[in-house]
């Protein structure tokens, strides 16, 4: 199944989620009028995803993201970790 959402954050910053999915995520694009530095790092963020379980909650995916950018050096400027988790959360909710 397919799933998207946008949720505009604290700050006015947009972000958008497309995410396909059946029991795991098995694709993920990340997009929106945020930020990311070095911004080469979305792939791998989307990548840290895959095969998290559908059902995961909001502080797993927070934890994973935070996780990605650490490893690549990678921080938000925009919107937070949360910020995406919460999106991520939003858009597999709807059915």
């Amino acid at each position: 199944m397919k799933y998207q959402a946008t949720k505009k954050v604290t700050g006015g910053k947009l972000v958008r989620v497309k995410i396909e999915a059946d029991n795991m995520i098995r694709n993920m694009k990340i997009c929106g009028d945020f930020f990311l530095h070095p911004e080469e790092s979305i792939p791998y963020v989307e990548e840290r995803l895959h095969s998290l379980s559908r059902g995961a909650s909001q502080s797993v995916f927070t934890q994973e993201i935070e996780k990605a950018l650490a490893e690549r050096r990678a921080a938000f400027i925009g919107i937070t970790p949360d910020d995406l988790a919460a999106t991520i959360i939003e858009a597999l909710a709807a059915e």
